[in-house]
């Protein structure tokens, strides 16, 4: 009888207690639910309700010029399949937002490397190189549109009275797609340059010259330290650019207006013109969809690739 009181002791005392809070603790998880629910309630309404408010008019009609809102479930993204102004825009959108992105970063990356060098007027040139980037983007692309005319523009005038020819940019898909292309990363590539020479004033200096005493030339050093150790933030600038460059139509609304045609459309400005224009709202929500999983897409193998990528000195 006493061994089995006694292993009925030994058992209960090898049970691990149990986690009490004191009253102090539950009046601070109280303090702390009280502060955040706020916060968490504003970014539900502004955040979570739109995404789902958008998947689900996806699947409906609603059009308030037919007066129609039913239930149709996937026949918006069916009809999107077939249609070539929303296959050609899929097209564009993905030219436009890899090409302008990777073009921005690059010009971005060569800019920093010269502002970060050592030469009379580095500070002047830091200041104006931010120029472009502060203009508003719709300011940009109508400012480009008149630049590019081909009855006005100065680009086109200037090509005429050397070589004798007059290009009609806007006329042309190809040269059409390229100018939107150049101008969006004209437009971008400052930003990044910053954010680069703020990330190479990082790079020890000691590093430079160890790969110099070594016998490392310029391209050396800049492969095997300078974007080594930049690495990381180039992935989170390349990411956020790519996601950035999704969600907007400025800049070619007001360059192109999507033409000629459709070949300058992107993904965005055709929700613009189905939901807004022609009030398809649920044709463009079943878009907005599109769009969302592009994004999703895009920002995990972003954050898949960041952290991969691992920077030892």
């Amino acid at each position: 009888m006493q061994k089995a009181v006694a292993s009925q002791t030994s058992l209960v005392k090898s049970r691990p207690a149990r986690f009490t809070l004191t009253a102090a603790a539950r009046r601070r998880y109280i303090l702390f639910v009280l502060l955040v629910a706020p916060a968490f309630a504003l970014r539900l309404l502004t955040a979570a309700y739109p995404v789902f408010q958008t998947i689900a008019l996806s699947l409906t009609n609603l059009d308030l010029i037919k007066n129609t809102n039913d239930f149709v479930g996937l026949d918006n993204f069916t009809s999107m399949a077939n249609d070539f102004g929303v296959r050609g825009s899929l097209e564009f959108t993905l030219l436009f937002v890899f090409g302008s992105t990777f073009l921005a970063v690059g010009i971005g990356m060569l800019i920093a490397l010269l502002l970060n060098a050592a030469f009379f007027g580095r500070t002047f040139a830091r200041t104006i190189n931010l120029i472009p980037w502060v203009i508003p983007t719709i300011v940009a692309g109508y400012a480009f549109r008149w630049l590019l005319d081909d009855q006005f523009g100065l680009l086109p005038n200037w090509i005429f009275d050397t070589l004798g020819i007059r290009p009609a940019i806007f006329i042309s898909p190809f040269s059409a797609r390229l100018a939107a292309i150049l101008v969006s990363s004209w437009k971008d590539a400052p930003f990044f340059a910053i954010v680069f020479l703020a990330g190479l004033q990082g790079v020890p200096l000691e590093l430079y010259d160890a790969a110099t005493v070594d016998g490392a030339n310029g391209w050396q050093r800049f492969w095997h330290i300078t974007f080594r150790l930049l690495l990381p933030l180039t992935v989170t600038m390349v990411m956020f650019r790519l996601v950035w460059a999704l969600a907007g139509f400025d800049l070619v609304y007001g360059l192109t207006q999507g033409g000629p045609g459709v070949t300058t459309t992107v993904l965005a400005l055709q929700v613009f013109r189905q939901g807004i224009l022609f009030f398809k709202f649920g044709f463009a929500s079943a878009i907005s969809v599109v769009l969302l999983l592009l994004v999703s897409i895009i920002g995990g193998v972003g954050l898949w690739l960041f952290r991969r990528t691992d920077v030892t000195y």
